[in-house]
């Protein structure tokens, strides 16, 4: 789901609390290496999202968030901040040459690296490992 997080609000709070679990904590976040991706370009979007970012001449970002229970990409436009939450259940995440295609229910965005992008593979690969160690866990046994 899509959320308008310029103002903090509870109940939003609450549900994206509910949809990928309560932030780290501080020393959480220091083991972990951190949870936040580096600023990432985005090529292309669900019509949806590319809604939201009214494409002009400027290019548009976003970054991620890593969760508990699954990821919050943010886009920024103009004034307004907006969230995805996206639980790991949902979450498809494709590759191709420098791209990365995020997809979340019928939604999806199409990122590129801004800067670095050994710093954008690390943080994917830290992403799909809490993914699949997520999975597993709720998982039956078989």
């Amino acid at each position: 789901m899509i959320f308008n997080v310029t103002y903090e609000k509870k109940d939003i709070t609450q549900e994206i609390n509910r949809l990928v679990g309560v932030p780290y904590s501080f020393l959480a976040k220091l083991k972990k290496g951190g949870i936040g991706s580096e600023r990432m370009m985005v090529i292309d979007a669900s019509p949806m999202i590319e809604g939201l970012l009214q494409y002009d001449d400027q290019p548009n970002f976003c970054n991620m968030e890593l969760r508990p229970t699954g990821i919050i990409v943010y886009f920024k436009y103009r004034a307004e901040t907006y969230a995805w939450a996206i639980p790991f259940a949902k979450l498809s995440l494709y590759r191709s040459q420098d791209n990365y295609r995020i997809y979340g229910e019928a939604e999806y965005v199409k990122v590129n690296k801004a800067f670095n992008g050994d710093v954008l593979k690390k943080f994917m690969d830290k992403l799909l490992e809490h993914r699949a160690a997520y999975l597993h866990s709720i998982s039956p046994p078989s």
